[in-house]
């Protein structure tokens, strides 16, 4: 199914065991997060707007959902052109300067740059060789083929086994309980470390070499091994240079023997019923903070 934008509502909890239901246009009140994207123009496609995916000096592409820079310039984006984050739960945000944003007088902040509530994409993005939805196992783990960078909210395994979402001094929890998805991640790493939820529900995390949890080297070692031999089969040379680059980039030496292992553990479906993590920003200084900046891949 190809990729949909709608406008439609959604409910997002907030303190006190509250939610609230927002409309689109109006400012996302939780924290700013999701997979980066940015709507840009490119020579390569007639300068025509596209979606675009970045890490450093790559770029990959795919098409824009239709409706989605129209609600892009209707909160005040120029152009319709800029930066968005799509949470795993789908939902579309972006940042919009106060001067240009309609709904000011709804935002909790009154200068710099607004977090704001566009609408839910479903259907599949397609960004050609990278699948970002790819299937999972039905039992066991695989390595991650997706993008291995600015994919999926960035969740914390904190000390005390909570999910934990946090952006500089800031730490929120999420609203609901997640035994089993906590339990997953110690299957095979013991200490606290990154968990990442895309917006198709998979969860993948980082494994360092040396740390993880013992009897679970074969398995990891036999996902390593069933990843190269498929993706060599298939000539798959986009996933094997996007897993490496995450090798190099965790490794201390730059080395990718020793980088962390991107682990696909499995969908949210087949944990806690499918709920999905939402943080609770429980510190309304968290708004002023995230409004000071926005980043912008041209």
């Amino acid at each position: 199914m190809t990729a949909t934008f709608t406008k439609e509502s959604t409910k997002v909890p907030i303190t006190n065991g509250r939610s609230v239901n927002l409309d689109p246009g109006d400012p996302w009140p939780s924290a700013y997060r999701g997979s980066r994207y940015s709507l840009v123009t490119d020579s390569q496609f007639d300068n025509d707007i596209i979606l675009k995916w970045k890490q450093r000096d790559l770029s990959i592409f795919a098409d824009l959902p239709d409706g989605l820079r129209d609600a892009m310039q209707q909160v005040g984006k120029e152009n319709g052109l800029g930066s968005i984050r799509v949470t795993a739960g789908g939902e579309v945000l972006t940042k919009v300067q106060t001067d240009q944003y309609p709904n000011l007088d709804k935002a909790p902040v009154s200068d710099g740059w607004i977090p704001v509530y566009l609408g839910k994409i479903t259907g599949k993005l397609d960004f050609g060789t990278v699948d970002i939805d790819p299937t999972p196992l039905t039992d066991g783990i695989q390595i991650w083929v997706g993008f291995p960078f600015n994919h999926g909210e960035r969740w914390s395994m904190s000390h005390d086994d909570k999910l934990i979402w946090k952006w500089r001094d800031y730490r929120f929890e999420s609203a609901f309980n997640h035994p089993e998805l906590i339990e997953a991640y110690h299957r095979y790493r013991p200490t606290p470390g990154r968990l990442y939820v895309t917006e198709y529900g998979h969860v993948w995390i980082n494994v360092p070499n040396n740390d993880v949890v013992s009897g679970r080297e074969q398995e990891i070692e036999g996902a390593i091994k069933s990843w190269q031999s498929r993706a060599q089969n298939q000539n798959d040379n986009s996933t094997l240079r996007l897993v490496n680059r995450r090798l190099v980039a965790t490794s201390p030496n730059d080395n990718p023997a020793n980088g962390h292992i991107p682990i696909h553990l499995g969908h949210l479906r087949d944990f806690d019923d499918g709920v999905i993590p939402r943080p609770v920003v429980d510190d309304e200084a968290y708004f002023l903070e995230v409004g000071q900046y926005e980043e912008v891949w041209e």
